[in-house]
């Protein structure tokens, strides 16, 4: 199983997942022409290696701009169906401003379901939006769990992180880059609230309780303002502790990619700065 990260962060979230025999994209947070690209140039889908025919659903987190507003075009352009939550879709739809020639479907936290040789399990995230989920996506024998934009990491979805070889998991901020940001209070108070988003040591706690059992960890949705690539690296590998060499560390942002690219620590060697885009870097579970 192939993960490339093609945009994270809040101007626009889209990760390509590709299997044995096909792929799932996740959320559409950017423009369809610029991860499909353009007869005139290539979109990130094609740089990050992935192949567009392969593609059998759109999963989709919840309703927020940075997660659904390609999926129209996206869809349209793929023709295949999107899931999320009847709550998110519902919303959703009202947002999309094309004619929809693509279907959607309903799922349900907690039921598994299948698409192409994936099996996928939604479960409840704690976000402030209508119904938003995470997901547990199981081909082959692997399993890679995606979990982003929730304030709190609950039991319940412990339970599925756990069942996870790989996680994409959000380590949205450092607290004190937060207190201290530019951000008005009541936005500062809504990052950090159970239902905005986690932060560096967050995630590190989850790094922790799974540390002996995954084999990569892809940090995603990176704040511009108050988080580095450099410091969401070094706490998930704090954290990590002695099961750092085993596990593959990345953490992809979209953000100024020039001046603070993404890093990426890779099994059983030491941290290094990865000087290309995001979507460049490919992630085998």
């Amino acid at each position: 199983m192939n993960i490339s990260v093609l945009a994270s962060g809040s101007k626009g979230n889209c990760v390509y997942i590709e299997g044995t025999s096909g792929a799932l994209i996740i959320d559409a947070g950017r423009s369809a022409r610029e991860i499909l690209g353009t007869k005139d140039r290539k979109g990130r889908l094609f740089e990050a290696g992935g192949n567009r025919d392969l593609i059998e659903g759109i999963l989709i987190t919840h309703e927020h701009g940075d997660h659904v507003k390609g999926l129209g075009p996206l869809g349209n352009a793929l023709k295949v169906s999107a899931y999320g939550t009847s709550g998110t879709l519902d919303v959703t739809n009202r947002m999309i401003q094309t004619k929809k020639n693509f279907t959607f479907q309903s799922v349900h936290p907690g039921d598994p379901f299948s698409i192409g040789d994936f099996t996928v399990t939604a479960f409840s995230v704690s976000h402030d939006a209508t119904d938003p989920v995470g997901y547990l996506i199981e081909e082959g024998g692997l399993r890679i769990c995606y979990c982003t934009d929730t304030g709190v990491v609950t039991s319940g979805m412990m339970e599925m992180i756990k069942k996870s070889d790989g996680v994409i998991l959000e380590s949205n901020h450092c607290p004190q880059m937060l207190k201290d940001g530019p951000y008005p209070a009541f936005l500062k108070r809504r990052i950090a609230s159970s239902r905005g988003h986690l932060s560096n040591e967050d995630a590190g706690m989850v790094l922790a309780e799974i540390s002996r059992s995954i084999h990569c960890a892809i940090l995603a949705h990176l704040s511009e303002e108050n988080n580095e690539p450099g410091l969401a690296i070094r706490k998930a590998h704090e954290a990590l502790g002695l099961a750092a060499d085993d596990v593959d560390l990345f953490a992809a942002s979209s953000i100024d990619t020039k001046t603070r690219p993404p890093h990426r620590k890779p099994k059983q060697q030491c941290r290094r700065q990865c000087l290309d885009d995001c979507w460049k870097i490919t992630i085998s579970l």
